[in-house]
């Protein structure tokens, strides 16, 4: 479905979807049910090529791919849905009752019922073509329209109230939306969600949100992923705090614009935007409020890089683009975030006066030191000394690094030729876990304690134990750790015949074994120096031992 693939060997082989190339390095094994890219060196079972082509969750793949192979499986505990209680059929029919709901509500906008909605969205500069876009519409005035209209189509008000269509007075049932601009909140697999709200006029309050159901919660979606999932090449996202403001920076060009649904940036947010690029945009208004806000949601961004986007005094990412264009976006200058923390350390004082001055150097003296990247940390403290005017070497005692005058010398260490070694052990390791995996090895031939501590013995130990590979992949939730798994289980090229893997593999455990013994002597030679003379004694016995097993 998604890379045309070709065999060639034991192998089949095509172009990797996650990096472009032309010439094929993306592999699919399957006798160890394994992919792996040797360009950039993405892998790991179909689990992992689901979450990352999806940029699903473990537990959405795995219903992903129950659903495409028409399997049942058990209810997911830790989701939204299953905390509900509520069956996957039940969630289908709330998405099908959302998405009749929001055609209906798009049909509204060109009658005399949408018209003032329809007026709205046209002065916002919006034409035809957007609205059809977004999926936009109206809800109507009256109190149970919608309600009607659903019931017709063969949906139970019981089910409107669950899905947050409707709201249930003295065992009436009444339209949660009525005479308001509607966005429709549809996710990355182009399920609609829930709705937002824009009222008319003075009404109150200017933005209503379907309430929390069993496929909607506020605090963990953000609006527009639907058009994300397509823009896997931008390389960040562009945060917005309303609908206005994604559907009007989309519209001139910007691509990755997603807008949180009427809360402050949450953790799932933010991990989500984690699934989808390294680096977020914080694309807030240009007034006081706006400045606040990207600056307390900065806690919230581990793990990503956070840039926020700088807008004229009291100007909104809205009316900006309409009146800048995308060219206009793209000049506006973008902080990194210690960069942006001491623009704002600006804000209320008086830097004319030496006590404005000295206060602003404290205060951006404090945001640096928690810059840890020394190169990032270089330019900021030359920009922060020219501002202020105060010496290099005494802005670095009061962020509290040593300066090159107090700086400890260097410890010295005897130069050893032991990286290639290293890196042939390694090597070796790799071509026993691969043919380990394939089933090309008798176990009796190893065992765990030939490898290197860590995830490539973990996984000796579990193959070794009759599992397959692709199982022990699938245990790993640390990234880093699951990619040196499936980095470790892809050596190639490997020979053809059995016998001459068999001959490889001896020569690898050679090379590991050999291996062992220099790191061996290295600790024997670092603690003669230090030893008494009877511990002396047993340590060159030891190493007259090693010497002798590696003449062999």
């Amino acid at each position: 479905q998604y890379v045309p693939l070709k065999q060639k060997g034991r192998r089949f082989w095509g172009c990797c979807p996650f990096h472009n190339e032309k010439t094929p390095s993306f592999s699919v094994d399957t006798d160890a049910q394994l992919y792996y890219c040797f360009g950039c060196h993405k892998g790991g079972t179909a689990l992992n090529f689901v979450m990352e082509m999806e940029r699903m969750e473990f537990s959405e793949a795995v219903q992903y791919l129950a659903e495409r192979a028409h399997m049942q499986i058990p209810e997911v505990g830790s989701s939204q849905a299953g905390r509900s209680g509520v069956g996957s059929e039940q969630r289908e029919r709330i998405y099908e009752a959302n998405v009749t709901a929001a055609r209906y509500f798009h049909s509204l906008l060109w009658t005399d019922e949408g018209a003032e909605a329809l007026s709205y969205l046209y002065k916002r500069g919006l034409n035809d073509s957007d609205i059809r876009r977004f999926g936009l519409g109206a809800s109507p005035r009256g109190w149970d329209t919608l309600t009607e209209y659903l019931g017709q189509q063969g949906f139970e008000p019981a089910l409107l109230k669950q899905a947050g269509l409707a709201v249930e007075r003295d065992g009436r049932y009444y339209d949660m939306f009525r005479g308001r601009v509607i966005f429709p909140i549809i996710n990355a697999r182009g399920k609609v969600l829930g709705f937002g709200g824009r009222a008319m006029g003075d009404a109150q309050p200017k933005y209503l949100n379907t309430p929390d159901t069993p496929v909607f919660n506020k605090r963990q979606g953000l609006y527009s992923m639907n058009f994300v999932r397509n823009e896997r090449d931008v390389g960040h996202l562009v945060l917005v705090e309303g609908y206005m403001d994604t559907v009007s920076l989309r519209k001139y060009g910007v691509r990755g614009v997603v807008a949180t649904l009427g809360t402050a940036l949450t953790p799932e947010q933010a991990r989500l935007i984690k699934r989808y690029a390294p680096e977020v945009w914080i694309s807030y208004d240009g007034d006081a409020a706006g400045q606040k806000a990207a600056l307390d949601i900065f806690d919230e961004l581990e793990g990503l890089t956070p840039r926020v986007v700088d807008y004229p005094a009291g100007q909104d990412p809205d009316d900006f683009i309409r009146d800048k264009g995308l060219e206009g976006f793209e000049r506006l200058r973008k902080y990194d975030a210690a960069e942006y923390r001491m623009l704002r350390a600006r804000d209320g004082l008086d830097l004319t006066t030496q006590d404005g001055m000295t206060q602003y150097a404290l205060k951006c003296c404090e945001i640096l030191k928690k810059v840890s990247d020394p190169i990032v940390m270089e330019n900021h403290l030359r920009q922060l000394a020219l501002q202020t005017g105060y010496d290099r070497e005494i802005l670095l005692r009061q962020i509290g690094v040593a300066t090159h005058s107090e700086a400890p010398k260097p410890r010295q260490y005897a130069p050893r030729d032991t990286k290639a070694r290293a890196d042939d052990a390694a090597l070796a390791e790799r071509v026993l876990l691969t043919l380990l995996s394939i089933g090309e090895l008798p176990q009796e031939m190893l065992k765990a304690e030939d490898f290197s501590a860590g995830v490539r013995r973990d996984a000796a130990a579990w193959m070794l134990g009759g599992r397959p590979a692709a199982a022990f992949v699938e245990t790993l939730q640390d990234a880093a750790a699951r990619s040196e798994a499936v980095q470790a289980l892809n050596y190639a090229p490997l020979p053809d015949s059995h016998e001459e893997k068999l001959e490889l593999a001896q020569t690898s455990l050679s090379t590991i074994r050999r291996a062992r013994l220099r790191e061996r002597m290295a600790e024997i030679e670092a603690e003669i120096k230090t030893a008494d003379a009877n511990r002396k004694r047993e340590l060159y016995t030891q190493m007259q031992a090693i010497l002798k097993a590696l003449e062999d």
